[in-house]
């Protein structure tokens, strides 16, 4: 009976000082570069150094050090978060393709996605795992787990340290993902990492808060001049 009491309270203790956030720790192979706030907190800056680094070398990565604990980022954790941009080289149709979820960041650092606030951590955590999840279910989600990107769209004065908060529910809602399939296929955790991904790529945006999203075109009308669609410029003559 008292080594039973025993194996039990050591299950315990392991499963209440076990940390969940282990996957996060740097760990990989991958071509990266810490990412330093104080060269690097802005969107443009951020585009430009990363299309700079991944000219050099394929499969290039910033990864950001966070401390999931105070859900910030923190220089002297463990644990870090892969940030990526553009590719390089960036072609129209690469540039501009749908890669998964896309999410805005507003002026006060909350999330809207199809021009909604969203209103709670469930809600961002359900499109997480909607998006890895879709394989082409719904159209304007990825349609690969390999591919599902979630991509976080900022303005140009918006301070990438500020981003603490939605990067830890986004990782919330992936390890929900990772523990799920763990139980489902008995497969290990560095196996459903390879086949789930987190990829979260950081977008500029930089359509002007008076220009509609979506522009309806009369059809029986001639229209002369530039039209800016989703930061996607089309001539029309």
């Amino acid at each position: 009976m008292s080594k039973l009491l025993t194996i039990l309270t050591f299950l315990l203790i392991s499963c209440s000082t076990a940390d969940k956030y282990e996957l996060f720790k740097i760990n990989t192979a991958d071509n990266f570069e810490l990412l330093d706030f104080e060269k690097i907190n802005d969107i443009r800056t951020f585009n430009k150094k990363f299309w700079y680094a991944d000219s050099l070398n394929d499969d290039f990565v910033f990864l950001a050090t966070f401390d999931f604990e105070k859900q910030d980022f923190s220089k002297t954790s463990d644990k870090v978060i892969k940030l990526e941009g553009f590719p390089y080289p960036c072609l129209a149709l690469d540039c501009n393709r749908r890669y998964g979820l896309k999410l805005f960041v507003t002026e006060d650092y909350e999330i809207e996605y199809d021009d909604k606030r969203l209103s709670s951590e469930k809600e961002l955590k359900d499109l997480i795992r909607k998006n890895i999840l879709n394989y082409g279910q719904d159209p304007s989600l990825s349609d690969d787990p390999q591919e599902a990107a979630t991509e976080l769209y900022l303005k140009p004065g918006q301070q990438l340290k500020k981003l603490g908060h939605i990067l830890k529910i986004i990782a919330d809602g992936y390890l929900e993902i990772i523990n799920e399939k763990k139980i489902e296929t008995s497969k290990s955790t560095m196996e459903l990492m390879k086949e789930f991904p987190l990829s979260i790529h950081l977008r500029e945006n930089n359509i002007p808060p008076y220009v509609p999203r979506t522009i309806i075109v009369p059809e029986d009308e001639e229209i002369q001049g530039e039209l800016l669609l989703d930061s996607v410029a089309l001539n029309i003559k």
